[in-house]
């Protein structure tokens, strides 16, 4: 009796210490171990409430623990890279097909319409209910689809529009263009010139200048592109190649050569790069620049009087430009990993507290937009504003870089004046449209 009770109670010890025996479910029950590897440049989320500065790889942490915890089809594993813009090709392309290759890449590339093409990066359709599709305005889902899908699921974005210095703007007798407090104001291109005209003859140091002006590289292109829709037109067609070379592209340009030769835009612009005018800006030397709510916010911890205003349409109710940054699903060959990449990435987006990691920024979900639009400062007049969206980097432009590769060259044979508006928007046409065709597949 006492050999049988040694015996038992050995038994029930060694089940205590072994692993196997402690889940209390045979070895074949217990979910499958898999690694999910995240790969993303050190993308910034702003300053998150309740957390501070921070990264989209420290919210990717938080995220992988609070998924694991209730996530019970496989017990999944993560790695985190965080690596540098300028490592991209070594970190994240070169890897592809090999072990340590990413599962998920949060993106905020231009690349990724040519890994789709590639077939690098699966469609996230099946992730996307109708809650979701309605809950993210479709100029962001457009911008995020190629050949009809979803390839990147927009997390965050940043709406582009201009800033402007308020002091400049009473010095100058404008009062009646300055918006109500914590708004957007919204300017035809006629106001816009009424502005301009007024503030260049208000200021008096020859070092100062009413709007900003750049072509030296590429840097900013974005912002001169969407001034060319200032007269009606729009910078694409229907097929998504540039459209500029039309009355409405050509009046543009000779719009933007005119504030050169009135004296509204730096001397000799052509010389001169996007973070030149920025940093004119800061000093107080420029009326008008571009803006973000990053830089908003910036200003306002300066003690800088500023206030947005939406880039000029003819009707007055401006243009915004949203870029946004995502989560892609690579498809390494493994349908598990891919399902438990995409189940991750659609349960970031059920997660409050990892929602509100876009707060730093501005989430891309109206419902997140309507649930804080009274605690975060300026994001109720950014959601007002969403209604006037446009994009102008899309996800089927293939090669981009190719593109910003030429246009910046046009617009400073503009400045030159070696070119009439009507040669640059011909120019434009030609040039950027080459380097769209080169990207497509043959």
């Amino acid at each position: 009796m006492k050999k049988s009770l040694l015996c038992m109670f050995l038994i029930f010890a060694a089940c205590f210490s072994m692993t196997g025996c402690s889940s209390g479910k045979p070895a074949d029950e217990r979910p499958e171990s898999i690694t999910l590897r995240i790969a993303t440049p050190p993308i910034g989320l702003g300053s998150v409430p309740g957390v501070g500065e921070a990264e989209i790889s420290e919210m990717m942490e938080v995220a992988a623990e609070r998924f694991s915890a209730q996530y019970t089809a496989f017990d999944v594993n993560f790695e985190i890279n965080r690596y540098n813009y300028t490592d991209e090709k070594e970190q994240l392309l070169d890897k592809i097909g090999t072990e340590d290759a990413a599962d998920i890449f949060y993106a905020g590339s231009w690349n990724t319409s040519a890994w789709a093409e590639q077939g690098w990066i699966v469609p996230l359709d099946d992730i996307i209910d109708d809650g979701l599709r309605s809950d993210i305005s479709e100029t962001l889902w457009r911008q995020n689809s190629y050949k009809g899908h979803v390839y990147v699921l927009p997390y965050q974005q940043l709406h582009n529009t201009l800033a402007v210095n308020k002091k400049m703007m009473e010095e100058a007798g404008l009062e009646e263009f300055i918006p109500e407090q914590d708004t957007i104001a919204h300017w035809s291109t006629e106001d816009f010139n009424t502005v301009f005209a007024e503030l260049k003859e208000s200021i008096t140091d020859e070092t100062t200048y009413v709007f900003m002006m750049y072509a030296l590289n590429d840097q900013g292109d974005s912002h001169i592109m969407t001034l060319l829709q200032a007269m009606g037109g729009s910078l694409y067609d229907e097929n998504g190649n540039f459209a500029v070379n039309t009355p409405e592209g050509i009046a543009a340009l000779t719009w933007l050569k005119s504030l050169d030769e009135q004296g509204y835009v730096p001397e000799n612009a052509e010389n001169i790069e996007f973070v030149d005018v920025i940093n004119l800006f800061y000093n107080g030397q420029m009326a008008i620049c571009m803006s973000n709510l990053t830089n908003l916010w910036d200003y306002r911890d300066r003690g800088m009087e500023v206030f947005p205003v939406n880039f000029p349409s003819l009707d007055g109710r401006g243009y915004v430009v949203a870029t946004t940054n995502g989560f892609c699903v690579f498809d390494n060959g493994d349908t598990k990993k891919v399902q438990a990449a995409k189940d991750f990435v659609r349960y970031i987006y059920t997660d409050e507290e990892l929602m509100k990691y876009t707060l730093g920024t501005l989430p891309v979900n109206q419902s997140v937009m309507d649930k804080y639009e009274d605690e975060i400062w300026m994001l109720k007049a950014y959601s007002e504003n969403s209604p006037n969206l446009t994009t102008i980097v899309r996800l089927d432009n293939l090669n981009w870089q190719g593109v910003r590769d030429v246009f910046y060259l046009n617009i400073q044979d503009l400045l030159k004046g070696t070119k009439s508006p009507e040669e640059v928007a011909k120019a434009i046409d030609e040039t950027c449209n080459a380097a769209l065709e080169q990207g497509r597949p043959k």
